[in-house]
């Protein structure tokens, strides 16, 4: 049986802004999300939201997403009133050119558009090269830099602004795919695991700051000191003109979430994953790295005493760009597997 998806607030959370160090508007939305099933819900002073099922049960297991994505923030403003930024995370500026963006301003959010000189103005030398971050500014459609400032100031900060949208089959696009849709599973696996029962005490997690150094995950796992962890992240779908499966393995969008294999990934929450993912006929891939994962699972794995965890990601076309695209399928994959390790007895993790 797969979970059915809430997509009402699967859109609510995609649609929030929440780059990384600024998630306070997406962590709201799943706060209120979280309270309509969970015994406990919280966050900490960090930024980090929880929401617990079965507290004092036994083992702990976190369940993490990360719930921050890539975004601007606001560096300089010319005296003629364009904005210039620095990322939050990291964009490739080729994909930026032309985007509109969403700023939380002083009095609300200022919508702008990337500019760059048009073509018919480059140079020939500057054509062929690629674009920096410093060779683009953003519009707000100020008279001067006095304007300008009235709605916003340095330190603002934006994201691209790029909806959800449904496109054929079961596909879906949306600019803060990563890991918005982390910090929905975690949530959706948290309330499929109250469905099936078990004797755990299950805590989902939306960390902060993971595109900027995993440091939420850091915290948030020291404060619930689990005895196992999953971590719930997108990954590269290979499938794709331009990308050599040789080097990145065969991960395509519709077969099911991506188990990794490496350092970081301890092999009997892996094995528990990959007989749960048998058992109960949940498609999936395997995806290999020499070291570590670049998601919150190194941050995780190595906390007080060392947490037994594991990487479980949803293929993901089109990573850190304004549309990124991904199958509600592997969503509901995702969910049960991670619900299905929730609420199963868990087994000794002690390496021999």
């Amino acid at each position: 049986m797969k979970p059915e998806l809430n997509l009402n607030f699967f859109e609510e959370l995609l649609g929030a802004v929440g780059p990384s160090g600024f998630e306070d508007e997406a962590a709201r939305v799943w706060v209120r999300e979280a309270e309509t099933f969970a015994d406990e819900v919280w966050r900490d002073a960090h930024g980090n939201s929880y929401a617990r099922i079965r507290p004092g049960g036994s083992p702990r297991i976190m369940l993490a997403g990360h719930i921050d994505e890539i975004g601007l923030i606001v560096t300089h403003v010319s005296d003629e009133g364009f904005v210039y930024v620095e990322p939050l995370g990291g964009w490739d500026p080729q994909v930026l050119v032309g985007q509109r963006v969403r700023f939380l301003g002083r009095k609300g959010q200022v919508l702008g558009v990337v500019g760059r000189k048009p073509i018919h103005a480059l140079e020939p030398d500057e054509r062929g090269k690629a674009v920096k971050l410093k060779d683009v500014w953003i519009d707000v459609g100020a008279a001067d830099k006095k304007e300008a400032l009235e709605a916003l100031e340095v330190g603002s900060v934006g994201v691209i602004d790029q909806p959800l949208r449904y496109l054929m089959g079961r596909r879906v696009v949306s600019r803060a795919i990563d890991n918005r849709i982390g910090a929905f599973v975690a949530l959706e696996a948290l309330r499929r695991a109250q469905e099936l029962g078990g004797e755990a005490e299950v805590v989902a997690v939306a960390t902060v700051q993971e595109e900027i150094g995993a440091w939420g995950a850091r915290t948030a796992a020291f404060r619930l000191e689990p005895d196992t962890a999953l971590v719930v992240d997108v990954t590269h779908c290979s499938r794709q003109p331009g990308v050599d499966p040789k080097r990145h393995g065969e991960v395509a969008l519709g077969k099911g979430p991506s188990l990794a294999v490496g350092p970081y990934a301890h092999p009997g929450v892996l094995a528990r994953l990959r007989a749960l993912a048998a058992e109960h006929g949940i498609p999936y891939v395997l995806e290999a790295h020499g070291r570590w994962s670049g998601t919150d699972a190194d941050e995780i794995a190595v906390t007080r005493e060392g947490v037994p965890a594991a990487v479980v990601s949803v293929p993901n076309r089109y990573m850190h760009s304004p549309s990124e695209m991904i199958d509600l399928g592997d969503v509901e994959h995702t969910v049960e597997l991670m619900a299905r390790y929730a609420a199963a007895p868990l087994t000794e993790l002690v390496r021999k």
